[in-house]
């Protein structure tokens, strides 16, 4: 059961706790930022409420009573303890590491390769990377933040905020050598998952029929890029994720109609938040 509704007003001690320290009342003000007479009031405020003299003057300072020396050596302990309890957890978020959910195709081709930036500027922050395409549940899963991909139309979820890094557009690619080959968009062969729901609509908003489709089955999507370079088949990829294929020429944009632009966004969880998670989220605005 708490014990805070027994004792005194906290502001009270402070008042007592800084004069002891200072010795003066005018000092303890200028330690509080308040008047002495502020910290003259408290301190006899305390006393009536106590039923006990804490202080006496001599002339420009004051002097602790028995009873004042016995409640400063207990303010001392309490406050220090209190202090270090608070160091403590600061150090202790300081050190714990960097909980970020994202995509892996994101984490791969746009984070990791530039992360040394990041430790750059803030060294000793370690970031550990979760790359799913689930929706991050920060209090069960443990993230501190996560970087995803948005449809148009999106909208936060209760209990977090977005931070919006870029809009870009998602394209239709393959290897130069398929998209020279005269094969329509509709008869070359596509890397995409049967359980890819939204890639199949987004496929369909560009007229192409999904149920003639020939499919490229690789049962993992960490593998379509790398299929897609191979020219095992066309795939979908924002332009973020394909930039340097294609200006090697890895790649190149079929040029589909009707594909959506797609917003790469930082979703944070409402509340307080270490600095450690401010600094990454403020970092990959840069970056984008």
């Amino acid at each position: 059961m708490s014990r805070w509704r027994d004792l005194p007003s906290l502001s009270l001690l402070r008042a007592f706790d800084a004069t002891a320290r200072h010795g003066s009342f005018a000092e303890a003000g200028r330690a509080l930022n308040v008047t002495h007479a502020a910290v003259t009031q408290a301190v006899r405020g305390l006393e009536a409420d106590l039923g006990v003299a804490l202080v006496r003057r001599s002339g420009r300072t004051v002097a602790l009573t028995e009873a004042g020396e016995a409640l400063a050596r207990s303010l001392a302990e309490g406050f220090g303890a209190i202090a270090q309890g608070i160091e403590d957890l600061r150090q202790r978020e300081t050190r714990r590491v960097l909980r970020v959910a994202t995509t892996t195709f994101i984490a791969e081709t746009h984070i990791m390769p530039r992360l040394p930036e990041f430790w750059a500027r803030h060294p000793g922050v370690e970031v550990a990377m979760s790359p799913s395409p689930a929706l991050a549940e920060f209090q069960r899963d443990g993230f501190d933040l996560a970087i995803r991909a948005l449809s148009e139309g999106w909208t936060a979820r209760p209990g977090e905020e977005i931070r919006p890094l870029a809009r870009v557009p998602l394209l239709a690619v393959a290897t130069p050598e398929m998209a020279r080959s005269g094969v329509a968009p509709q008869d070359m062969p596509w890397i995409v998952g049967a359980d890819s729901p939204w890639e199949h609509a987004q496929l369909e908003q560009a007229g192409l029929d999904i149920a003639r489709m020939r499919r490229v089955q690789l049962g993992s999507p960490h593998l379509e890029m790398s299929a897609a370079r191979q020219g095992l088949g066309a795939g979908l990829a924002t332009e973020i994720i394909c930039r340097a294929d294609l200006q090697a020429g890895r790649l190149v944009d079929l040029g589909l109609k009707g594909l959506p632009m797609v917003t790469y966004a930082v979703v944070l969880p409402e509340g307080a938040r270490r600095a450690a998670v401010e600094q990454f989220a403020d970092w990959l605005a840069t970056i984008f």
